[in-house]
């Protein structure tokens, strides 16, 4: 055990200040360029965060019907699975840089086109488009986010990264369910669903500001540059997806179906059901931005074991109880442990996988991790029909344990063998510009 927390016990320990200096010194933590990178995080959560938020309702409010709206979210994610590999043998080529500045021109753009173009063969072509366009961001963001951070400060910068993706979530859908009726009391021209088209077309302007901050970025050389051989998979992934599979079946199957757990087993009212969503989210911001600390005490092994067996015994107890407000208090513990471990799993791969090779790994770890939770969501509806909520919730439970040992047990080995698999390449350090 002693071992594992070993990431967290090497820096010295330091000195000690006020509060006032520990927040004002903060930002000097991370270099110029992760704060750049931050806006165009900002400008592209919140954008999108907002038209989506609000693109299925101007459908329906358009008489597409759920099954439309349902191919063509399935169409989206299709897309994005299309183009995992392709971007990724882009980025290998052309850098970050270039294709993060594709996504945020491209995507934008075909959301701005799908507000005009109403034919449905067209949006679902649309629609797969987008996935395409949209699946250079997560094959970008964690090997940015680690190239532009450092060991010290790595684990701070993704949790950051994640909290300010959920409170600009949470905040475009305030702003989503506001805006429209604004406008047209302000006196906008025009019906309800055409200031809806408004507003996404707004969403989509933001989203376009992104470009700028990226167009700033200094991301280094391709990897094209490097004259050596790159692997397709790296030999630690062996060891990190089976336990990020498991994770990824525990934390995919039962949000779908929350909202009709907590409306319709547990008979809440649904104004109520907003109010307890609301609080999730409240507590899952609070929690990836105290993840570090659990990170510092017990290093990132034991500390992704510890939140995930905390989200297994929440799950549980979910499954036990009949008293709602037992029931609710759960739901608020899973939904804050279970996103304290995101910010440890992402820096720890990139953490052990070369500068060169980040990308690939990235996109294998984002398309095995929306695989799983697709497939997964769509197993689930059919097991609650036939086994029930409460059995369910104790498969989620025992996945999530199994999850737990699996990351303590296989990467406590992977990082304690002496191969290269930690074998890092050079980094733009955090203190560069």
């Amino acid at each position: 055990m002693q071992s594992l927390m070993e990431d967290s016990r090497a820096e010295a320990e330091p000195t000690v200040q006020s509060p006032w200096s520990k927040l004002c010194s903060f930002p000097g933590q991370f270099s110029r360029c992760f704060w750049i990178f931050f806006t165009a995080a900002f400008f592209f959560d919140f954008g999108f965060g907002l038209f989506f938020f609000l693109f299925n309702l101007y459908l329906t409010d358009l008489h597409f019907n759920e099954k439309i709206l349902g191919i063509l979210t399935g169409t989206l994610t299709f897309g994005n699975v299309v183009g995992t590999i392709p971007i990724t043998i882009l980025v290998r080529r052309f850098g970050l840089q270039k294709l993060l500045l594709f996504c945020f021109i491209a995507a934008p753009l075909i959301c701005l086109v799908r507000t005009f173009v109403l034919w449905t063969p067209a949006q679902i072509g649309l629609a797969f488009l987008m996935g395409i366009a949209m699946s250079s961001w997560p094959i970008c963001f964690s090997p940015a986010i680690a190239r532009l951070t450092n060991e010290k400060n790595r684990v701070t910068g993704f949790s950051i990264t994640f909290a300010t993706g959920i409170g600009l979530g949470t905040l475009a859908g305030v702003a989503g369910g506001y805006l429209p009726e604004i406008l047209h009391r302000a006196g906008h021209p025009g019906s309800l669903v055409a200031n809806i088209r408004t507003v996404l077309q707004l969403a989509c302007v933001v989203a376009l500001l992104g470009v700028w901050p990226i167009l700033k970025l200094r991301l280094g050389a391709p990897d094209r540059t490097e004259h050596r051989r790159i692997r397709v998979f790296h030999p630690f992934l062996l060891w990190f997806l089976p336990p990020f599979v498991i994770w990824n079946i525990a934390t995919g199957s039962f949000p779908p179906f929350a909202a009709v757990y907590l409306q319709q087993h547990l008979g809440i009212a649904l104004q109520h059901v907003g109010v307890v969503f609301s609080v999730a989210q409240l507590l899952q911001f609070t929690a990836v931005l105290l993840s570090p600390l659990l990170y510092r005490r017990f290093g990132r092994i034991l500390g992704i074991g510890f939140a995930q067996a905390a989200t297994a015994a929440a799950i549980f107890c979910m499954g036990v109880t009949h008293s709602i407000p037992r029931a609710v208090t759960y739901y608020f513990v899973y939904s804050g442990v279970q996103w304290m471990t995101g910010p440890g799993i992402y820096s720890f791969l990139m953490d052990h996988i070369p500068d060169e090779e980040r990308s690939t790994a990235s996109a294998i770890q984002n398309m095995s991790g929306a695989i799983c939770q697709a497939a997964t969501a769509a197993v689930t509806g059919s097991c609650i029909v036939r086994f029930g909520y409460a059995n369910v919730l104790f498969g989620n439970a025992g996945a999530a344990l199994l999850a737990s040992i699996l990351f303590v047990s296989l990467l406590g080995i992977a990082t304690r063998k002496p191969m290269s698999i930690a074998t890092s390449a050079p980094q733009i350090s955090g203190s560069a510009n």
